[in-house]
């Protein structure tokens, strides 16, 4: 699945996260219970487990969902409602033992039953959920009381990853087959399993949670839980929400564009009120790497990321992106963020950039091509300077925001790219695809899929930084982030951030 609806490039662009939340797992001095208020200008989202697929969604059903794997907000992959599993001699079926003790906020318990009716859900086509493609790739699903046998289609590293995502939470039988559950009035309407339950969803106006009341401390079930809900006020005017934040009648909500910059400047960055924090969506540079002057030539696309000057290219945005060098995003499962390990620089190094390119320069003229709309014509002027300080004749060739570019071009300027599931396999061999000779690449990563747990993600971290530096198949430019602005009343102190869901973790919020 090549595509997800996290959180739109366009609302990134402009720095509109829309909604946060918070944790602190071990602090001692925060205030039990409250209810956390949030407000967004934006439309409400799909609540639905099997539908649900946009970040705001997502960050609420980490708070809800129970499922057989999870990541922790720090990116630690950890068992959760399955204690344990075991691999058949062939590879060809995962037997997953459950944890007894989880429950559903109607009372009922979590069985495999409830796992195997999120796959019925998701293939159902009557539901048509985006999730469908994943649940049908993995194959055969049986339940047999507290164990899931899974028969993957193929030997799938990707699998435990990808049971992470709310797709496959423990899903109610209560929930019909074939059509959405969107009316919520009590958390008996759409039960879950998690620390928090949906207890009101009126579409456009107002979604709320409240604690599960038969969730339990105990195996598995280790978050904190210190909110007592959580209310969200949908489609809100800007400037009156960014206000009530101000005045702790919201504890979070939108900064109009015009209000960054003083609201940095009163609270500061990640310290108290203004925060930000990069999402799992990347801008990068595409490479040709079928034809032309970078087709087989590593050299010159290594050459070409030396050269990029990243702080300048993002300096129009400020809080909007970072700067970033390879293709696994700042926090995302496995990615290795230590500044001396980093393949490039954010600034450009043109003498190292030409000794690299030496004997490699070809006929030396690179089409480069770029979008009209939006940063991209002044970023691609940037582009082309450090090209030619390089050594490089550029050929600039303008399209429509609209358009596609024309057949010829070398370097490509259009769009970012967000990832949909948490699995740095999935990131990487897609980014090798179209490169010749990245076979051994592609046999490693094959090979660190056997892998168990976090090992298989500390070794994908490794690769990805040995693609990039001796196979670059694209410049990676920068992430882009999300900013968020809370009310005095939330306790810095519980900030921290999850790295797969892009958001602050609800379960363990705190107010002062």
């Amino acid at each position: 699945m090549k595509k997800r609806l996290w959180l739109s490039l366009a609302m990134l662009v402009v720095g509109g996260a829309l909604l946060a939340s918070a944790q602190l797992a071990g602090a001692t001095s925060e205030r039990k219970g409250g209810i956390f208020r949030v407000g967004t200008t934006g439309a409400s989202v799909q609540i639905d487990p099997q539908l649900s697929y946009i970040t705001t969604g997502w960050w609420l059903e980490y708070a809800t969902a129970a499922k057989l794997y999870n990541y922790r907000p720090n990116g630690t992959l950890v068992p959760e409602v399955a204690s344990r599993f075991t691999v058949s001699s062939n590879g060809a079926g995962y037997t997953f033992f459950l944890r007894k003790g989880f429950r559903f906020s109607d009372g009922t318990p979590v069985t495999a039953r409830n796992f195997k009716y999120a796959f019925d859900r998701l293939r159902n086509p009557q539901l048509a959920s985006p999730g469908k493609e994943l649940a049908v790739n993995i194959g055969g699903v049986h339940a047999h009381g507290m164990k899931l046998v899974i028969h993957p289609k193929s030997g799938d590293g990707n699998l435990i990853s990808t049971l992470t995502m709310p797709f496959f939470q423990a899903t109610s039988t209560k929930l019909p087959l074939d059509r959405e559950v969107v009316d919520v009035r009590s958390m008996n309407d759409l039960p879950s399993a998690g620390p928090y339950a949906f207890t009101l969803n009126k579409v456009n106006e107002t979604t709320s949670l409240r604690r599960n009341p038969y969730w339990r401390r105990g195996p598995g079930r280790t978050q904190p839980r210190n909110l007592a809900g959580v209310d969200i006020r949908w489609n809100l005017n800007e400037v009156t929400a960014f206000n009530q934040v101000k005045n702790n009648e919201l504890d979070e909500g939108p900064i109009p564009a015009n209000e960054v910059q003083a609201v940095a400047t009163q609270y500061g960055v990640n310290r108290s009120q203004f925060w930000v924090e990069p999402t799992n969506c990347l801008f990068s540079i595409a490479f040709n790497n079928s034809s032309g002057i970078f087709h087989a030539n590593a050299p010159l696309r290594r050459a070409v990321n030396f050269a990029l000057d990243r702080t300048d290219f993002v300096a129009d945005a400020p809080y909007v992106s970072t700067p970033w060098t390879h293709l696994l995003p700042p926090g995302f499962p496995g990615s290795i963020t230590q500044k001396r390990r980093q393949p490039y620089g954010v600034r450009s190094d043109i003498e190292r950039a030409r000794q690299l390119a030496a004997g490699h320069y070809r006929d030396g003229r690179v089409v480069l091509a770029y979008r009209t709309s939006s940063r991209f014509p002044a970023r691609a002027q940037l582009v082309r300077r450090d090209l030619e300080r390089l050594g490089l004749n550029v050929v600039m060739v303008p399209f429509g925001s609209t358009d596609e570019p024309s057949p010829g071009w070398d370097m490509l300027i259009r769009f970012g790219w967000c990832y949909d599931s948490p699995d740095p396999s999935r990131v990487l061999v897609s980014s090798l695809g179209s490169v010749p000779n990245s076979g051994k690449y592609l046999q490693r990563i094959r090979a660190a899929d056997g892998l168990p747990g976090n090992k298989r993600l500390s070794a994908l971290g490794k690769i990805d930084l040995e693609v990039m530096r001796n196979v670059a198949p694209v410049a990676v430019m920068h992430t882009y982030n999300n900013r968020w602005f809370f009310s005095s009343r939330v306790d810095p102190r519980s900030l921290k951030y999850h790295v797969v869901y892009e958001d602050w973790s609800i379960p363990a919020l705190a107010l002062k």
